[in-house]
């Protein structure tokens, strides 16, 4: 995936969903281990991991028209129109999927092919905009698990990580929408470059 190929969001942006990103899946993966799995509660269908296949079980919902979210522990795919959009876990960067392979179930990267990095500026419009539906679902998803569960639930997941993240005390749902935002302004070319990194993210 070559390095030389223009980014679809700038460094300093991208570096910002990263660490959201890290954080998010952290807590997607505590929400599915809840009792009452949050995911199935918030109305997410399941794809559960076959026996003695290795890979994650696939959850999926529907955030606007005609778009879809894939999510797994390694990453989620998104679907807007005839594109599919895939962010690895591993590194918060918008990849390109072959869409035959995603007509059959999935549960691990590897059944993804090789995802490739947008080539024109149609594609990386397209994965910008696959990034902002992620975003925003992202931070509808904190929204109802505030009002859910209350902050409590988000700080107890956050606390059993290995390393103690530097997380904003507002939750994370703000900093997700400032984020998409700020990937928007790159659409209406209005970008501010003096913009900083999101603080305490």
């Amino acid at each position: 995936m070559g390095s030389s190929l223009p980014l679809s969001v700038p460094h300093a942006l991208r570096r910002d969903g990263e660490r959201l990103f890290d954080l998010s899946m952290w807590c997607l993966g505590r929400d599915v281990l809840h009792p009452e799995n949050l995911l199935l509660s918030r109305g997410l269908s399941r794809e559960r991991l076959p026996a003695g296949q290795k890979g994650t079980s696939a959850y999926r919902t529907a955030p606007g028209e005609g778009g879809a979210l894939t999510l797994w522990g390694f990453g989620v795919v998104c679907r807007e129109g005839a594109t599919s959009v895939y962010v690895p876990r591993s590194r918060f960067e918008p990849l390109l999927v072959d869409e035959a392979r995603l007509a059959r179930p999935l549960f691990n990267a590897m059944d993804l092919g090789l995802p490739r990095l947008p080539t024109t500026d149609g594609e990386r419009a397209c994965a910008r905009a696959a990034l902002v539906t992620l975003a925003r679902w992202l931070a509808g998803h904190e929204e109802w698990i505030d009002a859910r569960l209350g902050p409590g639930w988000r700080r107890e997941c956050l606390a059993a990580m290995k390393k103690a993240p530097v997380w904003p005390g507002e939750g994370l749902a703000a900093p997700w929408r400032r984020w998409a935002a700020r990937v928007e302004a790159l659409e209406r070319s209005v970008v501010d470059t003096s913009w900083a990194p999101l603080a305490g993210v």
